[in-house]
This record gives structure tokens, sequence and C-alpha cells, in this order.
């Protein structure tokens, strides 16, 4: 009783007080000469205030904020956390499976693992680096044309979410920050930050001759790709997770590994790892040393076809259950579809070359149906659609 009497009375109060106020206003406005000759202007029709009236109300019903409950899109990189929250490292379940990621280059190749219910995909530097420019991953590789390869590939494989590689940041701090926001807006779900120098050499293409930068910069650099995280969901309305690696193990030792990952679970990285450690003990001794709430990833290269150099002939391969097994929640082999589309090009030019154009149907070569082209690049989806609205 007590609440509805105070609230009319003071409804009521200020109704009058405002109103009263604004009516003698009006009548001193157009009772002084003065103002009156300053402000001497036609009379205002009654359209005209209904007309103010109105765009006053259409612009306050365009700033009524939305519901906090109000239900959102599931955004990529949602769909990694999600995808990381069902791993729980703690189980004693043997068949415990880490989340195998294969590395695509490129629309299709991301189209073609989506399709064949691939988690997530990772967009690899290395195989861009080689499909778009035909180069080495050795840092000649733009942001701009990184950015521009992801566009697509996270389109073509939606929504399958894409985590992109975004070596070294292409530079400074703002450099980082430019790479982790463009990523986002480009859709993806994830970047990874690394502490290589610049120019930056693939791990397992280098070895040994990898070189990183400081302790003290290597943390700058995954600091300055969160900041910009923070800023991709504050400012851009773009998610995005943040993946600090380490490239430091043949450099500097497997100790100098350990800090740095404990430093980047500090900072905030939502999922850290090391490159190229030495067997599984360093794994798993890695695994124990960081939270449990933390997410981890093993990078492996796929050697299964290859000549055999000198690291292929010395690396354990584990799949995505032994992965999960010691305690990481991703599995990644990053040049997979690479590796596969350089074969069989190779092979099936070299047939061509010789075979005048022609590959022969005893050839041990299979060439993929010019019907399964149409159907994998979406050529019946495309029909259909046409049909139903031409």
């Amino acid at each position: 009783f007590f609440f509805f009497f105070f609230f009319f009375f003071f409804f009521f109060f200020f109704f009058f007080f405002f109103f009263f106020f604004f009516f003698f206003f009006f009548l001193m406005m157009r009772n002084h000469k003065s103002i009156y000759i300053l402000h001497r202007r036609p009379k205002t029709r009654p359209s005209s205030y209904i007309s103010a009236v109105l765009a006053i109300l259409i612009f306050l019903s365009q700033k009524v904020p939305q519901p906090i409950f109000a239900l959102r899109p599931t955004t990529s990189a949602s769909r990694i956390r999600n995808l990381l929250s069902e791993f729980d490292r703690t189980s004693l379940n043997p068949d415990r499976r880490a989340i195998a990621i294969p590395g695509v280059h490129d629309a299709l190749s991301a189209k073609i693992f989506s399709e064949c219910g691939a988690s997530a995909l990772f967009l690899s530097g290395f195989g861009v680096s080689a499909s778009r420019l035909g180069a080495p991953d050795a840092g000649v590789l733009t942001l701009s044309e990184m950015e521009d390869v992801a566009r697509g590939v996270v389109s073509a494989a939606s929504p399958t979410p894409v985590i992109a590689d975004g070596d070294t940041g292409h530079g400074g701090p703002s450099n980082i920050r430019r790479c982790v926001r463009g990523l986002a807006a480009a859709g993806c779900a994830g970047v990874t930050i690394e502490d290589q120098k610049f120019p930056k050499r693939c791990t397992f293409a280098a070895g040994g001759g990898v070189k990183v930068v400081s302790r003290e910069m290597a943390l700058k650099r995954v600091k300055a790709a969160i900041a910009a995280r923070e800023e991709a969901r504050e400012i851009d309305g773009n998610d995005i997770i943040v993946v600090a690696r380490t490239d430091c193990r043949a450099a500097m030792g497997y100790s100098e590994v350990v800090e740095r990952c404990l430093l980047f679970e500090d900072a905030g990285a939502d999922v850290v790892y090391a490159e190229s450690l030495k067997d599984r003990n360093e794994y798993v001794d890695l695994r124990s040393r960081l939270g449990d709430s933390t997410a981890m990833m093993i990078a492996q290269l796929q050697v299964q076809g290859t000549e055999g150099d000198s690291y292929e002939e010395c690396q354990v391969l584990y799949d995505a259950q032994e992965v999960g097994k010691m305690g990481y929640a991703l599995a990644l082999y990053g040049v997979t579809a690479l590796q596969a589309v350089i074969s069989t090009l190779q092979g099936t030019a070299h047939e061509f070359v010789l075979g005048a154009g022609i590959i022969h149907t005893d050839s041990k070569l299979t060439l993929s149906s010019f019907d399964n082209v149409k159907k994998t690049v979406g050529f019946p989806e495309l029909y259909n659609f046409e049909e139903n609205y031409n």
C-alpha cells in the first residue's frame, strides 16, 4: 500500500511539475521581445510536433538494450571450448581420445575433412605457404594472405571450427593485435602464437636450427595476443581462443620448455603446447606440471608414405587415443592434407606428361570420377537451390 502510494504521489508530482515548468517557460519565451525577435519563425504546424514525437519514440525503441538472458548465436570459438570441456583429462577411461585435428591449406581440403566428420581443423601456415605461394614456411606469407585464405576455409568448413596458424604474430605487439583480431573477424575459432625469431622456420623442417626469442619476449607475445582476444570480444564482437606455442626444445632444452609453458598458462592462454619434445616421458611430465583446467596439444607430422629423412626415421607417431591417455586434449597432424595432395599430384603429373594427357585405366593412380568432383564442390546442392527459386 505504501509503495503504491508513494509511487503515484511522486509520479503525479513530477508530471505536473515538468508540465507547468515547460508551459510557463514557453510563455516567457513568447512574451520576451528580444528572444522572440531572435527566434522569430513561422508557427510550427501540429503535424511537425507529431513527427518529432514519433522520431523520438523510434530512436528510444532502437536504444532499448537486449535482456541479459537473450540467446546469442553459437560461435566457432565456443564450439572449440565445448570440445575441450568434454575432454576430462583426469578420467581413467581407457577409451578416452584426444580431438584429432587435421591440417588443411585451402577451402577444398577444409570442406572435404569437414564433410568426413573432423571435429575441428587447423589452417596450417606451412600448407598455405605451399598452396598459395608455392613457397616454404619461412615467414614469407603475409597476414593479409592468411586472412584471405581463412575466410574461404571458414566458409567452406562451416560449422566445423578452424584454428588458424598465427606464426609469430607477423611482427611486434601491434601486429600481433591485428593478427588476432583479423583472424577472429575472418571467423576463426582460434589462433596460434609462437616464440620463434623472425623469419620463422618450420620446426619439423629446420630441426635444431630453430631460433627463439627470450623468455620475456615470448611471454609478452602471448600477453599481447590475450589482450587482443579480449578486444576482439568486447569491441568487435568476435570470439577466439589463443593457443600459445613454444619451439624452444631443440635450442634451449626441456627445462626451458616447462618454464615457458607455465608462464603461458599463468598469462591466460586457452591452450598451451610445445613443439618437438624428445619422447613420451617429456610429454607426460609436461602435462603433469600444468593445471588440470589448462588444455594442451601435441603436434605431429604424419610419416607414412614419405622418403624418410633423419627426423622422420626417429619420430614416434601417437594416435588420438594415445595422445588422450597422456592427458592431452588435442592431437594435431598439421600437414596431412598437403602430404596427400603433393603425393597424388606428383604421381598424376608424371603419368599425365608421359601419357600425352591421358591417365590410363590400368594406372596405379586413382583419379576421382567427375561426378564425384561435382558432388564434392557442391553442384547438386547448387542445382537444388536454383531449382527452388528460379
